[in-house]
């Protein structure tokens, strides 16, 4: 009977004490831990304090507390019992900062995602070995590097790296070329290089994935089809096939269980990221975690052909509608897509008959310089149609995706790169490459300021005479003043000079700069600027010259009317508030009463500390001094205080430490 009797009385310890520690400590510690230290510390209570009544001589004849109990007894009892909540209050605590309320039932709504991180662990291990195969791991450390460190090595080092990783990794360096924008000049030089050495994948795994888009067998949906793909990528494949029709058409497949893959991938891309954004300057400085997140948002979407099947028809409509406003014919075509055969994993095109530009040096030889010139002229006429006349365009106008044939005809292929920029930044484009064509350094500054606005501090004169050396330096024909070198510099420049710059730009500047690459290799003497000196007045025609015509004018004048009409009602408002003297400038983001209870809070954990400080340290002195009457033969009433003192302490300092581990679990969960 005693053993049950002490057991209920556990059992009601053991609630009344966690019902008092969830009370005072103001922040979840959670129901089961709570629960379980509860029992363990009210189960305890009783035994213990039956030890303590041996240790300090009091005398008891009962097994449990009552009322008839001695007044020594009960004053002992009622400490311990405050102690015992006091410690299970620190017990919840500790065990709070080392494993947070909800790790448990994280834990077990998470094991079946056990395989997924042995995978992802297993995977990451592989990248460990090729960073240290390839010697990447020392720029890992915190010590090394800054940016005066030989980046040329390490781009080169890291190039061979991502190469070795596979698919993600070589689209990873890809991406990475084409953001020049936020990366120094050698990394964009060595990662254009990459190229996706991926073997195909038997038709027989990806037929089914064909079959299920379409709903019936290949052979059904055309009359011929080639089981081996004539061209291959990172991503997918590509085969000939020929419509019941006679047209000749590519179906470009995306390769199966290639989203796994790179969604595991991905994880890894952002984890490496954001270790080498906390342990080195040199990712800091380039912004790595930010190129990261991007780039996973631009491969996820580069995964799901619906887009690129947008972009396709976004730029055959710019394409189309610029020639018929010009009434010109072009050699430069966008195929045409058979949307009832293409989906999120395939893509079904008019086949581009020919070679690409990069492996194509024989087909362009035999072309005459008259067909050479009329290739490069309307490949950039496409692009200025839709770079600056439609807003919309082919961001990676590299070589390789530039097919061309026999008969002088050219091909564009894989849109999964496109670009958008609106109509204010398009034409300050344009109002900055005449101005770098009639080397007028006032308007180029002009058209840089209406492109990136201006960074506070900055000194437009010294802005202007910089740009007058970069145009001097590019101009007139001067030895290696190409477009790709000159954007180079211009966006190294900027940066330096403290402009944020818009990835819409950064992504124009570089399909501008990429396709003078494709154009000299027809026209080795050609140059984006010399072309621009030939169609100065397309340029103007396309952005609808570079003022602001009628309508947009109107449109101005309506969006602007109503804030017009209530400007002098403003200003009799400021000049109210002037002369009473409550004018409030420039601190509309400052919440005074905020700041108020900012500073009270602060104030009170500040006298809570004193506090708790000055009672811990008065009850250790209590209780060491050992003087006083008597509450129990070898017990002093001042030592029985002192702990009383010493417990008062200990609750005010779990009060402030539990708001303050309250706060620290927000911040992790916002972060």
């Amino acid at each position: 009977m005693t053993i049950l009797y002490t057991i209920g009385l556990g059992v009601l310890s053991a609630l009344i004490v966690g019902f008092l520690v969830r009370r005072l400590m103001l922040t979840g510690t959670g129901a089961a831990r709570n629960t379980i230290v509860s029992l363990i510390m009210g189960l305890s209570i009783w035994p213990i304090t039956l030890q303590a009544y041996k240790l300090l001589g009091i005398s008891e004849s009962d097994q449990y507390p009552n009322l008839s109990m001695s007044f020594p007894a009960i004053m002992v009892f009622l400490l311990l019992f405050a102690w015992f909540i006091v410690i299970q209050m620190f017990v919840l605590l500790a065990i709070e900062l080392i494993m947070p309320s909800g790790t448990l039932s994280s834990l077990i709504r998470n094991a079946p995602k056990i395989p997924t991180w042995y995978r992802r662990v297993n995977r990451l291990a592989q990248i460990q070995k090729i960073l240290i195969k390839f010697g990447l791991s020392r720029y890992l450390r915190p010590r090394i590097p800054t940016l005066r460190v030989s980046l040329r090595e390490i781009a080169a080092t890291t190039r061979d790296a991502l190469a070795a990783s596979g698919v993600t990794f070589i689209k990873l360096g890809q991406f990475i070329a084409t953001r020049g924008d936020m990366i120094p000049h050698e990394f964009v030089e060595e990662f254009s290089t990459l190229q996706a050495g991926v073997k195909p994948v038997p038709f027989a795994e990806v037929k089914d994935q064909l079959e299920a888009r379409w709903g019936r067998p290949v052979a059904e949906v055309f009359a011929e089809f080639d089981e081996k793909p004539f061209a291959g990528a990172s991503v997918a494949q590509v085969h000939r096939a020929v419509t019941w029709e006679g047209r000749v058409v590519a179906v470009k497949v995306q390769r199966p269980k290639i989203r796994k893959q790179v969604r595991a991938d991905c994880d890894i891309v952002l984890t490496l990221a954001d270790r080498l954004d906390r342990t080195t300057d040199w990712a800091k400085k380039i912004g790595i975690a930010k190129l990261a997140r991007s780039f996973v948002e631009s491969l996820q979407g580069e995964l799901d052909y619906r887009g690129e099947l947008a972009h396709i028809e976004a730029l055959r409509l710019a394409d189309e509608t610029g020639r018929s406003t010009t009434k010109t014919d072009s050699v430069v075509h966008i195929p045409h897509v058979y949307k009832e055969l293409s989906g999120e994993f395939v893509i079904v095109m008019d086949l581009v008959e020919g070679s690409p530009l990069s492996h194509g040096a024989e087909v362009v030889d035999n072309l005459s310089e008259i067909a050479r010139r009329e290739i490069a002229q309307d490949l950039f006429l496409m692009v200025v149609r839709q770079v600056l006349g439609k807003g919309i365009f082919h961001a990676d106008l590299h070589p390789g995706n530039i097919v061309v044939s026999s008969a002088g005809r050219v091909g564009l292929v894989d849109f999964g790169a496109v670009g958008r920029i609106d109509k204010r930044d398009r034409r300050a484009i344009a109002l900055l490459l005449m101005a770098f064509d009639s080397q007028n350094s006032q308007a180029a500054t002009a058209a840089i300021l209406e492109l990136l606005g201006t960074p506070s501090e900055v000194n437009l004169r010294e802005l202007q005479r910089e740009i007058g050396q970069i145009m001097l330096k590019y101009g007139d024909g001067a030895p290696g003043s190409t477009s790709a070198a000159l954007f180079g510099e211009l966006i190294d420049f900027v940066v330096d000079f403290g402009f944020p710059m818009p990835a819409s730009v950064a992504t124009a500047f570089r399909a501008i700069s990429t396709l003078e690459g494709s154009i000299t290799r027809l026209v080795p003497e050609l140059n984006l600027l010399a072309l621009v000196t030939q169609n100065g007045k397309t340029l103007l025609r396309e952005v609808g010259g570079l003022g602001v015509d009628r309508h947009e004018m109107t449109l101005y004048a309506a969006a602007t009317a109503p804030q017009i009409a209530e400007l002098p009602g403003q200003i009799s408002r400021i000049a109210g508030h002037l002369q009473d003297g409550t004018l409030d400038v420039g601190t509309s983001g400052l919440n005074i009463a905020t700041i108020k209870n900012l500073l009270v809070s602060t104030v009170e954990q500040f006298i809570q500390v004193i506090v708790s400080t000055a009672l811990i340290l008065g009850g250790v002195i209590l209780m060491a001094a050992d003087f006083g009457p008597a509450l129990a033969p070898e017990l002093k009433l001042f030592t029985y205080f002192g702990a009383w003192m010493l417990l008062a302490g200990s609750v005010i300092a779990a009060l402030v430490l539990a708001p303050a581990l309250r706060q620290r679990m927000t911040w992790e969960g916002l972060g």
